[in-house]
């Protein structure tokens, strides 16, 4: 029996240790997601005619900004794609290193790079357009974390697969072989998920789907489950590089309050005072899904020397709600050890600001905000300047900080990070 679990085992070797693989490919590939959320973190809350710096200090006045704003999300693109490419190859390149009973030198780590690489630009492949811009969205606007992860896993598990079916052969005809394959299995991919009509990446397409605000539900009710998605979502890889919080003050629920609070020019008894604007997208996305501006806050204060220098390299993104540069540097994806405060920080965030709105204690917010505003001044914003919601927001992320805390003390100074932060 033991022996029949140790041939089994050797057999699925590829599989061990795929988590830590993924980790320090990130935390390679991160410094290039970084630079691309700070061009995006420029153009979405200065350079864009509705975001937050251009309406406050009214820089339509300033035409060159134009070009500059193109320049800046062309930047961020190229970034973001870059990233995406050399996080696939490094994924492939580390679960390749793992099975050491094929490994015997670099060269089997190249041709997994290779194998990933020619199924991310098959399964990615489109018909670019320079001249109006269309290749811009080849990877950084389309392809998520997740999906350049698992390409990498692929292209890593199609090298091992040949391997173990043809030993000794020349390098030249392993390379042949490796090309066929990957061919073979991206176009497979891209068809499959034509006949879906899922576009290129069947996860980005259909996760963008999932939304709690098409159904009648509890506004309370509905902001919890939303977030509960949302933190799943973030937490397995499944969002672009460039994530920006979901905007939600043009669901129906707030649509009808701002008619009510525009006809009234009041913020008092309005049809819906909790829903997905007023619970969700004021108090539980600061820095983005999960409160992660309390995540990095934490790790500013009780983080060890690396961990501090990712998180001053992600304060400003973190702070415009760009949180993925931030995820990247950290082992946070695939981490049981962080998905519980990760689901309950936002959640006591929606609950205590329920409670403060049914008491009538704050105003809804209502307003729609500009693009790029500031994580801390949403609700504030949203309520038309209330320093009650103000005052409000920063004690939810005090209370989000003490949430993070203890698990952050007890989980990112182990040997785990260590061993994954040596990659960095």
């Amino acid at each position: 029996m033991s022996f029949h679990c140790f041939k089994l085992s050797k057999k699925f070797i590829f599989l061990i240790h795929w988590r830590q693989s993924c980790w320090q490919s990130l935390q390679l590939s991160a410094p290039l997601l970084v630079l691309g959320l700070f061009f995006e973190a420029l153009n979405s809350s200065c350079l864009q005619p509705s975001s937050f710096f251009y309406q406050i200090l009214n820089l339509r006045k300033w035409h060159w900004l134009i070009e500059l704003a193109a320049a800046t999300s062309a930047l961020s693109q190229i970034c973001f794609s870059a990233f995406l490419l050399l996080l696939c190859m490094t994924t492939a390149s580390f679960q390749m290193q793992q099975c050491r009973s094929i490994v015997s030198n670099r060269s089997e780590m190249l041709q997994s790079s290779l194998a990933a690489v020619l199924l991310l630009l098959t399964i990615s492949y489109s018909h670019r357009i320079f001249s109006i811009g269309a290749g811009l969205n080849w990877l950084g606007g389309q392809a998520t974390l997740l999906e350049s992860i698992l390409v990498g896993l692929l292209g890593a598990g199609t090298c091992y697969g040949l391997h173990r079916l043809f030993k000794r052969k020349n390098w030249t005809l392993q390379l042949w072989q490796i090309t066929l394959a990957a061919l073979l299995e991206g176009g497979l991919i891209r068809e499959a998920n034509h006949f879906l009509q899922y576009d290129h990446w069947f996860i980005a397409s259909s996760l963008s789907r999932l939304s709690l605000g098409n159904y009648q539900l509890p506004g309370i009710v509905t902001a919890s489950g939303q977030s509960i998605l949302n933190t799943l979502l973030l937490w397995v890889g499944a969002i672009s590089p460039g994530n920006i919080a979901a905007d939600f003050s043009d669901d129906a629920a707030n649509s009808v309050n701002l008619a009510a609070a525009l006809t009234k020019n009041s913020l008092k008894d309005l049809p819906q005072p909790l829903n997905l604007h007023s619970l969700l997208g004021s108090y539980a996305l600061l820095g983005g899904t999960s409160q992660l501006l309390a995540l990095l806050l934490v790790v500013l204060l009780v983080g060890k020397q690396q961990q501090q220098k990712i998180a001053k390299l992600n304060i400003i993104p973190v702070f415009f709600n760009l949180n993925s540069g931030f995820l990247a540097g950290l082992p946070i994806f695939f981490n049981w050890q962080l998905l519980c405060p990760l689901l309950l920080a936002p959640l006591v965030s929606i609950w205590l600001a329920a409670a403060a709105i049914i008491f009538n204690f704050l105003p809804p917010a209502v307003y729609p905000i500009p693009n790029g505003t500031p994580a801390l001044l949403g609700a504030f914003m949203g309520t038309d300047g209330s320093w009650r919601v103000l005052v409000f927001t920063l004690l939810l992320l005090l209370i989000s900080m003490l949430i993070y805390y203890p698990f952050v003390k007890a989980t990112l100074s182990r040997q785990t990070l260590k061993e994954a932060a040596t990659f960095a």
